[in-house]
């Protein structure tokens, strides 16, 4: 049985992966606000230290943010390709990912506040609102047949032979 995924389902894969994108890049952009986030929380820390954990924040963030790129194009890759599995799968990357950034949103450290400055936690939760829309675009009835032409587009290579 093939599946096959609306022109929407595809606009929020794209528009999960860029958020993604963007989000790294508030990552690395954002050192001075996790700096002053730390700094407030720790007013006795030397500035070796506040850079230390500003590192650790801006990679920890990077590295997240490759591991979602890696999701975002395996999924959109599947999907255009009309693989059977990605359906199951796509929920499982979506609340993985909404996990990882809810975590990084909430977490609290030893100073009683959020570890990463509230800006840069809900730059990191938009790409989850983008997955769980996609997710829920891929098991809607219309989305899964919205193309009932018989162009091959996003058809697996077994649904063109026939």
């Amino acid at each position: 049985m093939n599946r096959q995924y609306s022109g929407s389902t595809f606009v929020a894969l794209w528009v999960g992966l860029t958020l993604t994108v963007v989000a790294a890049a508030c990552a690395q952009l954002g050192r001075p606000l996790i700096g002053d986030h730390i700094r407030s929380g720790y007013p006795s820390m030397s500035q070796n230290e506040i850079a230390t954990g500003v590192d650790f924040y801006a990679t920890s963030l990077t590295v997240v943010s490759v591991l979602g790129v890696l999701g975002w194009a395996v999924t959109i890759w599947s999907a255009h390709r009309g693989s059977r599995w990605i359906r199951w799968a796509a929920p499982v990357l979506a609340l993985t990912g909404t996990s990882v950034a809810a975590f990084a949103l909430l977490v609290r450290d030893t100073s009683g506040d959020t570890g990463l400055p509230p800006l840069i936690g809900t730059i990191g939760i938009l790409p989850c609102a983008a997955g769980l829309i996609a997710v829920v675009l891929m098991f809607t009835r219309s989305a899964t047949s919205a193309n009932r032409d018989t162009a091959p587009l996003h058809r697996s290579p077994r649904a063109r032979a026939t």
